[in-house]
């Protein structure tokens, strides 16, 4: 026991000074060594090989989540961009429709126009600005009145034909009944014969028929039948309606005979009242 505390106290062997003496001249002497005669190129690209190893799969996973990083970066990119050229094309395509609509409105107003310097009766341009909730009622409101000079009793076209009459009027708006009113009537000619009748509306948006026309009457489907003029609302050779169907069945005393109206009060927003009342209150 006395012996191995005596070997601590009083360790043998190079001191740590010595050591490192010596690992430096083995320093010198190896890098002298390899300085002349290259001995230690082998073991360089060893180790260089060995490093550049480790490097690589130490760098790896950092290399994968950049390379998924950019991945995902692009993607959201990607995906931003196409939401916005999407936007663009939605505006884009909202934008063409309403220069479109414009267009055709443009188009009518300039045939409402034309219509207008054809009639030599006094007329008025209007504005269709309320339409019936009840789908049954066949009623329009335009934005003229009696401050305007418009009449109860006129007669209403838009550039197609003939689309109704003025029933009611007040002192900045007019109430128009169309002519496929159930309760409308309209005397009118078949233009290709010249015979006359009397076209009734049926309550639908473009409907109309022809009552009381014996079953050999000269009329056919496509005929067009125009105002005859002869009530004193409607002025003379007015379009009203093209024949749709002919029906002559012998057990009936008249022919069915179906037509569909030429105004199109339902696609379009102006129309022209013609000044044709000779006694306000009057329809028909």
């Amino acid at each position: 026991m006395a012996t191995h505390s005596h070997q601590d106290l009083f360790p043998h062997g190079l001191s740590a000074g010595a050591k490192l003496l010596v690992y430096l001249l083995l320093s010198i002497v190896l890098i002298t060594i390899d300085a002349r005669f290259r001995v230690l190129k082998p073991v360089r690209a060893a180790a260089s090989i060995a490093v550049f190893s480790l490097q690589e799969t130490v760098q790896k996973p950092w290399l994968i989540w950049r390379k998924m990083d950019a991945f995902f970066t692009r993607q959201s990119q990607l995906l931003h961009d196409n939401q916005n050229l999407h936007q663009q094309s939605v505006l884009w395509h909202l934008s063409q429709q309403r220069v479109n609509h414009l267009e055709q409105e443009n188009q009518r107003l300039r045939a409402l126009l034309a219509l207008q310097q054809q009639h030599t009766l006094q007329s008025h341009a209007a504005e269709i600005i309320g339409v019936p909730r009840d789908p049954y009622e066949r009623k329009i409101t335009v934005d003229q009145g009696s401050q305007q000079g418009i009449q109860a009793g006129s007669a209403v076209i838009d550039e197609a034909g003939l689309i109704g009459q003025v029933t009611r009027v007040y002192p900045l708006t007019s109430e128009i009944t169309l002519m496929t009113d159930k309760d409308q009537s309209v005397p009118i000619q078949i233009n290709r014969t010249g015979e006359r009748a009397i076209l009734f509306g049926d309550g639908s948006n473009h409907g109309a028929t022809l009552r009381y026309l014996p079953n050999n009457t000269d009329i056919r489907v496509g005929d067009l039948l125009v105002t005859s003029g002869l009530d004193g609302f409607y002025p003379a050779g007015l379009p009203v309606a093209t024949v749709t169907h002919v029906d002559f069945a012998s057990n009936r005393a008249f022919a069915l005979v179906v037509c569909q109206t030429l105004g199109a009060v339902d696609r379009n927003r102006h129309v022209l009242i013609l000044n044709t009342a000779k006694n306000s209150g009057h329809t028909h």
